[in-house]
């Protein structure tokens, strides 16, 4: 306990400093999916907002060209991806490729557990898209994809500094895994709070990584239930941070709130293989 507080007690005093790099978030794909997100969304503005970043450009060409939206012809423009996917799904994309940047490290043992990360936080992204239109709430997709790629962001955090502390020899020995994921365990859901409020996001994603381990799901509030079921579904087929969790999906509270089946959980997990290309 001596070392974990120790640990800790490091983290907070680095980031009380005044020194600590934050994560960022990309203004761009913010204001992308603002504009996705409108009832008449303007996709000459969303083309222009793309074509200003030719790393996302290029990034979003390949995506759309993949396995996982079986197009039949190559798309070679961004209007093209465009036409091809839908406004909405191109939004996803942009942010995808932004956050994408964020998960990066100079020592090696944060820079595997980074990665980790990430194709948790894509999966359960995919998931929860997947659940919301699978359970007629087709309206709140784009929303909960977001909801699911940022709800680990206090894990992200905890990660990019403590490769921090390591690089500028406050922490002059990495932690043993089991103790940084007691750590993460414990204080990514404050973190990650504090974290996307300082993005200043929408209330709605601040809450989701706030309190989306809580033990209750209040009734009518569909995104919480959508989080919590994408995060148990990737995290029963060992996508992330923590290995395989044992988990009879179709008996979670989570399947029950939406009435969800073997047989429709099934299909999810089919889905998250295709999602691989995002990692």
């Amino acid at each position: 306990m001596q070392k974990d507080a120790s640990l800790l007690d490091t983290i907070k005093a680095y980031m009380a400093s005044g020194k600590a790099v934050l994560p960022v978030f990309s203004a761009t794909s913010l204001k992308i999916q603002r504009e996705a997100a409108k009832a008449e969304p303007d996709t000459g503005v969303i083309e222009r907002m793309i074509i200003c970043d030719p790393s996302l450009t290029s990034q979003i060409l390949r995506i759309s060209n993949s396995a996982f939206y079986k197009g039949l012809q190559k798309v070679s423009t961004v209007r093209a991806a465009i036409v091809r996917l839908g406004n909405q799904e191109i939004a996803n994309i942009a942010i995808l490729v932004s956050q994408k940047k964020q998960f990066k490290a100079h020592e090696p043992f944060v820079r595997a557990l980074m990665q980790q990360l990430w194709r948790h936080s894509v999966s359960t992204a995919v998931s929860a898209q997947w659940i919301a239109h699978r359970c007629g709430l087709k309206a709140r997709a784009q929303e909960a994809f977001t909801a699911g790629l940022l709800h680990d962001m206090g894990k992200l955090l905890i990660l990019t500094v403590t490769d921090a502390v390591k690089r500028n020899g406050t922490l002059h020995e990495m932690p043993a895994v089991v103790l940084l994921s007691e750590v993460m365990d414990t204080f990514h859901a404050p973190y990650g709070y504090a974290l996307l409020r300082y993005w200043n996001l929408p209330k709605a994603y601040c809450r989701i990584a706030r309190d989306h381990h809580k033990p209750e799901i209040a009734k009518g509030d569909d995104l919480m239930a959508i989080i919590r079921l994408a995060d148990r579904t990737t995290n029963s087929l060992g996508i992330g941070l923590r290995g395989t969790e044992a988990c009879v999906l179709a008996a979670t509270p989570e399947a029950d709130y939406f009435g969800l089946d073997e047989i429709a959980l099934a299909e999810l997990e089919i889905k998250l293989e295709d999602a691989k290309v995002f990692w």
